[in-house]
């Protein structure tokens, strides 16, 4: 019979989410097989003591290697093997940067607001909290690629809106605050342009745009929720594909 999985252990130095994604992959290589369900987020936290925010990027992880997958309304599952799809967390600069274009951007407004409902859900703060918001129009060659919009809870960047809009908002988070993102959320949905943001992109106010919202982690601490409205017309949605690791076979 074989041994059951150790717990979380608080103690260990090992990130807690790293612990569970650990435990949860050694579930699946020891008995689950491809199609069967894994306990919700709830019972996961419950069971180990965890926040379910750390839950759910222990299974964020084991989704992007392609060993779980999420099924719409029914829950997780053991993913059939099939080619692993990464998405990296870069912020637009890197983005250009990598289609080979010279990224530059323009800051629309820079201030301290105070979170609606809706905001506050998606940053997970009370309603009415200070929260910093930038809205900057990106370029890529010159040429108007998106508008993006930024919150940041202002309890942990304190004293960011009197220093004034960063060149690069991710390497001043890390430089000035020690904040490094380490893993995000992503959703991404066609819709039409907003009236007042045709214009700044230089589309017909019918034009369609991709929106995505993208919510930014540091470990278990939610940094950042943004939303950014591209062009459909000069967008091109790019993701870094790597074949999966053959299996090593010994030669009898």
């Amino acid at each position: 019979m074989s041994e059951e999985p150790a717990g979380i252990d608080p103690t260990s130095s090992v990130p807690k989410h790293l612990q569970l994604k650990d435990l949860l992959g050694r579930m699946i290589s020891e008995g689950l097989t491809p199609g069967s369900p894994i306990p919700s987020e709830r019972d996961l936290a419950e069971q180990h003591g965890l926040s379910r925010m750390t839950v759910r990027q222990a299974i964020n992880a084991l989704v992007a290697d392609g060993r779980l997958e999420r099924r719409l309304g029914r829950g997780t599952f053991v993913a059939q093997p099939k080619m692993d799809v990464q998405i990296r967390l870069v912020g637009f600069t890197e983005d250009m940067r990598r289609r080979g274009m010279t990224a530059s951007s323009r800051t629309l407004s820079f201030e301290r607001i105070h979170a609606s409902s809706a905001l506050a859900g998606h940053l997970e703060v009370e309603s009415g909290e200070p929260v910093v918001r930038l809205v900057r129009l990106r370029y890529a060659d010159g040429i108007p690629m998106a508008i993006e919009r930024t919150h940041l809870p202002e309890r942990i960047v304190p004293g960011l809106v009197e220093a004034g809009a960063p060149e690069s908002l991710y390497q001043y988070l890390a430089d000035e605050y020690g904040i490094v993102l380490t893993w995000g959320e992503q959703s991404i949905e066609a819709a039409t342009t907003a009236a007042e943001d045709a214009p700044l992109l230089g589309i017909r106010s019918d034009g369609v745009v991709l929106i995505m919202a993208r919510r930014s982690f540091a470990e278990d601490v939610q940094v950042e929720y943004a939303t950014s409205a591209y062009r459909a017309d000069r967008y091109q949605l790019w993701v870094p594909l790597a074949q999966a690791a053959r299996p090593i076979v010994r030669n009898p």
